[in-house]
């Protein structure tokens, strides 16, 4: 049986802010599977700013470049606190690391404060 949304929400995000990245996207793979809506797209973006983490770190600067695009438009129709994910603060973060800057290692804010349009 499939652990849930909140359950591997919440293991993902500490394995991200460990910088346990490959972790952090096999955990929100598994609730991912299984979400659709603003959920999906949530996931859909927290595993692919790990993958291009992972890139990043790598030295494969080109990989990441793609894989930040990639979860920025995923993030882009999202409220700025999404399941308690500090969306809104996440998207100008993940924009300068898809250029390269802003080397210091990335957390992930959650719980967020609710400000308003949470799902």
């Amino acid at each position: 049986m499939p652990r849930g949304f909140d359950t591997c929400l919440a293991e993902g995000v500490a394995l991200f802010n460990a910088g346990h990245f490959f972790e952090a996207h096999e955990a929100w793979e598994e609730a991912w599977t299984h979400e659709s809506g603003p959920r999906r797209l949530l996931l859909q973006g927290l595993i692919l700013v790990a993958a291009g983490w992972l890139k990043r770190d790598a030295g494969n600067a080109r990989g990441a470049w793609t894989l930040f695009s990639r979860a920025l438009d995923r993030l882009a129709s999202l409220p700025p606190v999404c399941e308690g994910v500090d969306v809104g603060g996440l998207r100008p973060r993940v924009d300068r690391w898809r250029q390269g800057e802003a080397a210091d290692r990335p957390l992930l804010a959650w719980p967020a404060p609710n400000q308003g349009g949470d799902f």
